[in-house]
């Protein structure tokens, strides 16, 4: 039997480029004193990348056309979403590795049973493969300095937005929400209860303190 080869896979000559703009933060040493301050960085986001133009730039590097890429990734998108469904690991290469985790409200009895309508999906995780991580390691950044300084709440959520937005994170836990703000966990709790009481950030049903922002908030698709 005759086997195909592998197709190698080969990185551009030019070092992929992050822009990204300084913003005035506060420390991030968990103290309540309000003059601690910092300069921290968030990334300026490109333009999406969509399969329109995944499909036109893969059919100008190999004999693949355009019509071809879509019609694969449009069934590739189907066994991908079935197999995650299904509680199966999804290796896409040299790119990374997909997986699902689940989580389940905690048990307050001793010896309570565990049912199923007590578990939910928990987050969709994405571990780089070489590829990719070949990719990260040779960014280079471009800073712009040139910014205003934002009030308290405006740098809180400009890091919110990009935990969720640009980072991709389905949700936050008290922890990580303290470390964003600078804050110790009493002036934490009073900060993310009044983002609840706003309705713009709600905390996930059966989960131990881990929270959400609200449809059409930072990032979140309406």
């Amino acid at each position: 039997m005759k086997r195909n080869p592998q197709t190698k896979i080969e990185l551009g000559d030019d070092s992929p480029v992050m822009n990204c703009r300084a913003i005035r933060c506060r420390k991030m040493n968990g103290s309540d004193d309000s003059n601690a301050w910092g300069v921290g960085a968030t990334l300026v986001p490109k333009e999406k990348l969509g399969m329109e133009e995944m499909g036109a730039m893969t059919q100008q590097r190999c004999t693949v056309t355009q019509s071809d890429v879509k019609a694969a990734w449009s069934m590739l998108q189907v066994i991908i979403a079935e197999a995650l469904a299904n509680g199966q690991r999804v290796e896409l290469g040299e790119l990374g590795t997909l997986s699902v985790g689940v989580r389940a409200k905690r048990l307050k009895e001793p010896g309570e049973r565990l049912r199923a309508a007590d578990i939910e999906v928990g987050s969709i995780s994405f571990k780089p493969g070489v590829l990719l991580q070949k990719q990260l390691d040779r960014v280079t950044f471009k800073v712009d300095n040139n910014y205003t300084e934002p009030t308290d709440a405006e740098s809180l959520d400009m890091a919110l937005y990009n935990h969720f937005a640009i980072e991709g994170h389905e949700g936050i836990k008290m922890k990580k929400f303290s470390t964003l703000c600078g804050y110790g966990i009493t002036r934490t709790r009073e900060i993310l209860k009044e983002y609840i009481e706003q309705g713009v950030m709600e905390r996930v049903p059966m989960s131990n303190g881990y929270y959400r922002p609200t449809k059409g908030n930072f990032g979140r698709e309406a």
